[in-house]
């Protein structure tokens, strides 16, 4: 298994909104650029194996198509 520098190597079941922290406290970066990308990459992590739907969602608000 393939871990990046600063991701968590956990095996079997997580508590999403306890491995979701990481992605708030990142959204409060003084650098907006960082803060969005950092962000976004613990999401990623955090939303697991399902990560694909949460890049279309993500897509789909920097695109502005998002659903209302």
């Amino acid at each position: 298994m393939l871990v990046y520098p600063g991701t968590t190597d956990v095996r079997g079941p997580i508590s999403q909104p306890y491995f979701a922290l990481p992605a708030v406290l990142a959204a409060a970066e003084p650098d907006p650029l960082k803060a969005a990308l950092d962000a976004v990459w613990h999401a990623l992590h955090t939303h697991g194996e399902h990560y694909p739907d949460l890049l279309k969602e993500v897509w789909a608000v920097c695109s502005g198509r998002a659903r209302e």
